[in-house]
Parts: structure tokens; sequence; C-alpha cells
């Protein structure tokens, strides 16, 4: 049976938004069940979420920025050597470009320096800092880190270099003893948002140094927050709603031609900064050095940042091979894992890429619905170092902080963790991750999880209101798009598209509602017409040809009924061998011979479990039809019905045909079949199946002899009603058989054989 994939947690929210909120805002019912779901029901939330109101808070109510601008400033005024000093992420890069810049306009000497995540890792660099004390360095200021950078700060410290840090991720147990600490976070203080992402807070310190800072900055903010994944709410939903307009209207050099590069020319939104800039910006420090991420976003030229985008290009081409070589590898690994009944999968093996191993860790669990570390073994160092995907009912930082002894550096959080540690800590942490889930899931499998805002019916699926959606725009961290799930929809028809049919696309009800399920195109083997179905999935517009229609997008589907009923009556041969015969229970009538032991006859049960029963034959008794249906049980039944049989259609002769038939014999001593049998038809304007039929029936009730072709009538013969002939009988239910399942609408024949499945008989 077609089941869901994922466990479908829809939303409790039970508060209700008031009417003269929805009013005001002028709300459709879509909207309203999706702001309910996300939480949104008051005034003042909703006015924060759909307004186009300026949402900027003063950046000075941020931890130390008087004091880190004042220090700034002094750098300026007495020509100090300034570094900033980047991650080697999206947001990094962009929080590098955007101080940078402010830095330069403001006439300071500025250099700045993106670490390299192979050789020196994830923030500060007592290497780093070293050489800038070298160079004349008097003041660094971290972006996108250093509030971990305890040991490093306190040897710039003891060099005389000042450090300003501005970051975003969480603090230790203790600060770093930093010259200033911008961070939105800072327990010291009470800044009124604390999910600003890297760029924000650089964003923000620039804000503070210059107030009219160019346009431009907000499209590298809303790049940095997006890829960086932080809360799309509050400020950081302005700041990114303002950079999706910079970017549409008015784009840097640098993010024009790494667009053009990447043959994009339509409308930049929250997905093209996910899928298309983000990734680029991203591969670069993945495989090398990030500083020509760095280098394309501070260009001012179009054409050296088209060389630039094409050099970006190139290593996102390049990481795509590269994750998709280890992602082939390590899947070959997690199946050796599963058939040994793995629940945590740890893959490690030589010569992978760091860089990548956390997007290969996530393509593993979005497979597997397993937590998955995937490690780099380093002979040399004796050391493995990788990234670590969770699922939602684990937490990735308690499992590993538990088993901290095994591990000689970690950081994470709940989805995501990365890790080294030594190789022969490999498999004893491997042996205490799974039996920690062992202890969590009982030896049962966790599906994975799907939020959905609200359940909904057909008639909310407009193109009005699926339009009224785009008002909760961008989407993302904390504002996901809304996931609707739809309870038993009907399927009036469903094929294969694409390349090969990969895809599935369905019609759904009489409104004939268009729904697509990417790379699920071998469900339509699963899904008949007639169908009811349980869906979920998001909703969007189809444009062709000027005409705009509703569809959703599936994330999943499963069939409402147990068991899936195929209509395969008028099917030809070739269509009777798509359905899979090898695990397949064929039902017969018992003048056919049987093939094999995949074969029965009606009223014959199955004891092995089975996923296909095909209906093969017209079945000649009803009650050993319904027999058999109620002693197997399979997921799939083809009802395919093949036999030669017109009784339906010759119907039966009426009373008076029977006393016809009698009289005209009684007339005459005897009556010779062979040569009186046409004129006796014509007489009686009969067709000779039926004269035949009734001449059959008064002979299994003895009311005539038949000798050699001469009938004669037997008067001695008892009364008896001529419905108590076996054949009458016979010719009867087959009537009823053929009526049943031969000649009505499919969809009553359907249900009438789901309703003998559910011990529900309903009338046909």
């Amino acid at each position: 049976m077609t089941k869901a994939r994922y466990q479908w947690l829809v939303s409790e929210n039970n508060q209700d938004i008031d009417q003269q909120i929805i009013k005001k805002f002028n709300i459709s019912p879509l909207l309203e069940k999706t702001l309910i779901s996300k939480g949104y029901t008051t005034e003042d939330k909703i006015e924060k979420l759909l307004s186009k109101e300026v949402l900027f808070h003063d950046p000075m109510l941020l931890s130390d920025m008087e004091k880190a601008t004042s220090r700034i400033h002094k750098a300026i005024e007495n020509d100090e050597r300034i570094l900033v000093y980047g991650d080697y992420d999206a947001d990094g890069v962009t929080s590098t470009t955007i101080l940078v810049k402010t830095l330069e306009s403001l006439g300071a000497t500025v250099g700045w320096y993106i670490p390299n995540r192979f050789t020196e890792g994830y923030g500060p660099s007592e290497a780093a800092f070293r050489n800038a004390h070298d160079e004349g360095v008097t003041l660094i200021i971290t972006v996108d880190n250093g509030v971990q950078g305890h040991h490093e700060i306190d040897v710039a410290n003891e060099l005389g270099i000042d450090v300003i840090i501005t970051d975003h991720h969480e603090f230790g147990e203790t600060k770093p003893n930093a010259y200033a600490i911008v961070h939105p976070m800072h327990p010291d203080f009470d800044y009124p948002f604390e999910f600003l992402a890297g760029v924000g807070v650089s964003y923000k310190l620039s804000k503070a140094l210059k107030n009219d800072l160019p346009e431009s900055f907000l499209g590298l903010v809303a790049i940095g927050t997006i890829a960086d994944l932080v809360s799309l709410t509050d400020e950081n939903r302005y700041m990114v709603k303002q950079g999706l307009r910079v970017l549409n209207e008015d784009p840097s050099p640098g993010i024009k031609a790494l667009l053009d590069v990447a043959d994009f020319n339509d409308e930049v939104s929250e997905q093209t900064v996910g899928f298309i800039i983000g990734p680029r910006l991203n591969a670069v420090g993945r495989l090398d050095d990030a500083r020509l991420a760095g280098e394309l976003l501070m260009s001012e030229d179009y054409d050296e940042a088209t060389f630039l985008a094409e050099e970006v290009d190139h290593f996102n081409t390049e990481r795509k091979a590269i994750v998709e070589t280890i992602t082939e590898e390590a899947m070959q690994l997690a199946e050796v894992e599963i058939q040994q009944n793995a629940q945590f999968l740890i893959l490690a093996k030589e010569n992978w890429n760091e860089g990548v191993l956390g997007i290969v860790a996530s393509r593993i669990v979005e497979k597997y619905n397993l937590p998955t570390i995937v490690l780099n073994v380093d002979i040399d160092q004796n050391h493995a170092k990788g990234s670590a995907r969770s699922i939602e009912q684990v937490s990735m930082f308690e499992f590993l902080q538990a088993h901290g002894d095994l591990i000689q550096k970690f950081g994470g959080h709940h989805m995501a963790a990365g890790m080294t540690l030594e190789i022969d800590a490999i498999e004893p942490l491997k042996t205490a991750l799974n039996e920690e889930m062992s202890k969590l899931t009982d030896g049962k499998p966790l599906l994975p999880q799907l939020i959905v805002d609200a359940e909904i019916d057909t008639s909310d699926i407009t193109v009005d209101n699926i339009f009224d959606l785009e008002r909760l725009r961008p989407f993302g961290t904390d504002i996901a798009a809304p996931i609707f799930s739809i309870k038993n929809v009907q399927v009036k028809s469903a094929k294969g598209i694409g390349q090969g049919e990969k895809h599935l696309k369905l019609t759904l009800t009489d409104k004939n509602i268009a729904a697509l399920h990417w790379n699920f195109g071998n469900l339509v083997h699963d899904i008949s017409n007639d169908t009811s179905i349980n869906v979920a999935g998001s909703l969007n517009v189809n444009e062709w040809n000027s005409h705009q229609s509703p569809q959703i997008i599936l994330k999943d589907l499963e069939l409402s009924n147990e068991h899936t009923i195929f209509d395969y009556r008028s099917k030809n041969k070739h269509d009777l061998l798509k359905i899979n015969q090898d695990n397949a229970l064929f039902v017969i009538n018992k003048s056919e011979e049987k093939v094999n032991e995949q074969y029965i006859y009606y009223g014959e049960g199955y004891d092995n479990e089975i996923e296909t029963c095909v209906l093969r034959d017209l079945p000649e008794d009803i009650e050993a039809f319904k027999r058999t249906l109620s002693l197997i049980n399979a997921e799939k039944y083809y009802l395919v019905f093949k036999g030669q049989s017109n009784s339906y259609f010759e119907g039966m002769p009426n009373d008076q045909k029977f006393k016809a038939v009698y009289k005209a014999l009684y007339t005459k001593k005897e009556t010779n079949i062979q040569s009186e049998g046409m004129k006796l038809c014509e007489a009686l304007k009969m067709k000779p199946d039926h004269l035949k039929f009734i001449l059959n029936c008064f002979y299994e009730l003895n009311f005539i002899t038949i000798n050699n072709g001469i009938i004669e009538i037997n008067k001695d013969a008892e009364k008896n009603e001529i419905q108590n002939a076996p054949l009458y009988q016979a010719k009867k239910q087959q009537i009823e058989i053929e009526k049943t399942l031969l000649y009505n609408d499919s969809q009553s024949v359907i249900n009438w054989v789901q309703s003998l499945l559910n011990n529900t008989e309903e009338e046909v």
C-alpha cells in the first residue's frame, strides 16, 4: 500500500483571530488558517509580519556598540592598520564585504582576511593574528565569528592588538577578553532582537559608523541572512525584504555577474538566494580559499566581476561533482550499516573532502531518516573530521555531548554538528550512539516529521487564496512556506511525466486541481483513477498561455483506504504486462488450469503475504468470489474479469416465453427439435439461444424428455416453479455477476469491492 513517508504533525494552535483584525488586514480564509498555525493571532504580531513599514532597531542598542565605534573612529583618525577577520561561508563573506567597504569609505587603512577551512578551521587563528601583528595591524574586527576565540584573543592582547568581536553565535561559559563584543545575544545587554545573522551585525556596526550606507549593502544582508538560516522575523524580515528588492532593482556588479553566469534572469527571491547565490558563494570555501568569493562581492567592475563569477561557478560545479561522488560512496557504506540494523550511521573513509561532508550527511539523512555522521579519515594525523546531521526526534548535540570522552572537539546544535575524533574512537562511538538510539526507538523505525500548518478543503484552493499567501514572503526559518493537508480527495487521473516518466502528476476532484510529486513517478502504478487519497504539500499558481490555475506541490501522500483497487477491465494485454507479477496472486475459475502455486480458484484462500492480487477471470459464483476476498490480504487488487459471457445482454426469458414454449410442445405429441426448432423460434418470435435455454430448464425439472432430438411432454411430472431449475438459477446469478462486475461504472465496482475488503458490504 502507498503509505505516508512522513509523520504528519498538524498544528494544534486553537487560538482564533478576531474578525475585526481579519477585516482590517483583509485576510483570506487560507491565510487565516496559516497565521493561526504559526501563532500569529494578535494584531501586533500580524502587523509586524505583514507590514511594509520600517522595522529597524537602533544599532546603538547592541552590546558595546559605542565602545566599538569610538575605537574604530580613533583608529581611522590615527591611520592605524585595521584587519577585518571574516569567515568562509556566505554569511561570513557578505559580512566581510560590508564592513570593509564601509571602513574604506571612511578613509580607513583596512585589509581583510578569511581563514582557510582546511588549514585553520573556523574562528580566530593564532597564526593569522601573529601575522597581522607583524604587518603592523593594531585593530582586528571579527565578523561572523570570535566569541569562541578565547586563546587567540588573549594572544592578540599580549601582542598589543585590540580585538572587536562582531558575532551572532552562542556564547560559551565565559566571554572572551576582547576590547568590545558586539552581539545581539550579549547577556549584559537587552537588544530587542536576538537572531541577527553575522551579516546583520556587520551591517549594524557599519550603520553606526556611517548612516548613509549604499542600498546594495541590503542585498548582501539578504544573502547572508537567508543563507545562514537564521529567523526571518522582526528586523531580519524587514532587511531581507528590502534586500530582495535591491537584488531585483539594482544588484551590485558581483551579484549581477554571478546571476548572469548562472543563466538566471527571473525574479530574485529567497529561493534564488537559497539555491543559486548562496551555494555558489559557499562552494569556494568548501573546496579552497574563500577569498575569491569576497573579491567577487567587493568588485565594482562588471567585467572583472564576470571573470571572478566564472571562477566561483567553476568551484560550484566541482563541488557538485565531489558531493555526488562522496554521496554515492557513503550510500554504499550506509547500506552495509543498515543491513546490520544500525540506527545511527557513522560513515568514515579516507580522502573525503571535509568541506562538503555536511551536504553529504544531509543527503544520507534525507534518504534513510537516520541521524548520520560523515567523517574524513586522516591516517597521518590519526584523526577523523567531519559533519553530522540529525532528525527532529534526536538531538545531535545531546547525543554527542553524552559521549564527549570519545570526541576531541565538537560543536553544534539539535540538528547539526561538526567534530574531530581519533580514528580508534570511531567504532566505540558508533556502538555507543546505536545503543542510545535503541533505547530511544525501542527497535521501531522513526518516520521523518512533516509539519502541516492546517488541514484544508479543496474549496480553499483558489488562485486568489494562494496569491494571498504571498503576503507571508519571504519564507524561511520561523516562517516556513505553509504546508497543507487534504483528506479523502479523489484522484481523477494519474500519470507519469518528464523524462522516463520520473515525476507523478495527479488530477484531483471534479475541480481538476493539478498535483505534482517530483521524483515519484513510480507511484502511478499504485494509484488508480477514482482512488481516494490523503495529500500534504504546498500551493502555488500555475500559469500557462495566460491562464492561471491552482496546483499542489506534494511533499507526501497516502491512500485513504488500506487497499488499492485498479480497474483493468478494459485494458489490453500490453497494460496487463505492466502489473508486477513477481509477487502477484492470480484468481481464476475452476474451469481453468492453475499455472503454478501463484494461482488459486475462486472460493480458495492464500496464507502467504502478497503485494498484488489479480482477479483474472469473471467469477462464476459470487459467493466464492466474496469468500476468496475474505481469505486473502493484498495491498493492490487488479480487476481484470476476462471471459466471454453475454448473459447480461442476452437477458432472461420472461414467464410468458416459458408458457408459450410449453403450450407449443403440449399441442403436439412429439417435436423434432432438429428439424422443427427454427420454425418454432419463428412462430414464437424467439431467439434460438432462448429456446435452447428454456428447453434445458424444462428438462432439468423433468417437464419434458429428450431422446435423439425428439421432445415429448412428461404429463406425469410433479408441479414445480421454473425458477427452481438449476440452469435458471445459474443464469440469473451470471446476469447479476456480469451486471455487478462487468457493466457497472468503475467507481461503483471499486467501492463495492472495497466494502467487501473492509467487511462492510454495500449495495452496488
